[in-house]
């Protein structure tokens, strides 16, 4: 079956209080993780009443800036503030306070996006991505140099 299709079918309930037996049409739609660019805002948002204008460019920065099978970044803060013209005191705060807000984990040179707040990818990628990010900080977690290579993917014609 294709992954979003429709089926069409009926079930039967039972009225608790009547005892009676009503059949109902049902339709289901087959989805799966595939494919999408999933954005949980309650986690963003929770975050954004901090943020002023510049500090949003900096989280929009991220999610562009993003190597999408790995849900990373891979800048120092003094690129982030560079390739931004935002200030190195600004770029700071900013990944202090998401960092606070349990939306990114860091080491130097490495940004990780939490999964609960931004992923692309397949539902059992981003289940291996989310075990990478809580131990982000125990060890376990690759390096730069560890990691294989982002595929060449077409750039999404919907936009962001």
């Amino acid at each position: 079956m294709k992954k979003g299709t429709l089926r069409f079918g009926t079930e039967t309930f039972i009225n608790k209080g009547t005892g009676e037996e009503i059949e109902v049409p049902t339709v289901y739609q087959d989805a799966t993780d595939s494919g999408f660019e999933k954005i949980w805002l309650g986690h963003i948002l929770t975050s954004l009443n901090e943020l002023g204008n510049k500090k949003i460019q900096i989280l929009s920065y991220l999610f562009q800036k993003k190597i999408v099978p790995h849900n990373i970044v891979t800048k120092t803060l003094q690129e982030i503030a560079a390739e931004t013209g935002i200030s190195y005191p600004t770029v700071s705060e900013t990944i202090h306070i998401l960092a606070k807000a349990g939306l990114i984990k860091r080491k130097t040179g490495i940004i990780y996006l939490s999964p609960s707040m931004i992923f692309k990818g397949t539902h059992d990628t981003r289940m291996r991505i989310m075990f990478e990010y809580r131990n982000v900080g125990a060890g376990k977690e690759a390096t730069v140099k560890e990691l294989p290579p982002a595929p060449e993917t077409e750039p999404d014609k919907e936009g962001v």
